[in-house]
């Protein structure tokens, strides 16, 4: 199946990025980019760590040179839980829009009770 020339277009334009033009040479290069800029923005905080951590060993057997056949296994759940994973932190589009919710939710009944009952107290 021959590509359109739209998407030959934009094959090539990947394939001709290289380390200079400011593109990740690699996945982990390109998440620990990612993890910086969230902890700058204050997206990723110390909670998260284990979660980035996680992301940092997925990207690292994404980076492997035999990914998806490693151990001579087919690999077809490491990717897509990368991806789940770095929405969870607010590292893609989708997870970042859902990241003004979490901050001005309410909370949970816990945080209600104890609203009420400073409310009730004048403290």
């Amino acid at each position: 199946m021959a590509l359109s020339n739209d998407d030959q277009d934009a094959v090539d334009r990947f394939n001709s990025l290289d380390a200079d033009d400011g593109v990740a040479s690699s996945v982990v290069d390109a998440t620990v980019e990612a993890i910086r800029a969230a902890r700058a923005a204050h997206v990723i905080t110390d909670m998260d760590e284990g979660t980035a951590t996680v992301l940092l060993r997925m990207a690292e057997r994404m980076d492997d040179v035999d990914f998806p056949y490693i151990d001579g296994r087919f690999d077809n759940v490491t990717e897509g839980l990368y991806v789940k994973t770095a929405r969870e932190l607010g590292l893609t589009v989708a997870g970042r829009s859902v990241l003004p919710e979490r901050k001005e939710a309410k909370g949970g009944k816990l945080s209600v009770l104890r609203a009420e009952q400073a409310g009730r107290t004048g403290t």
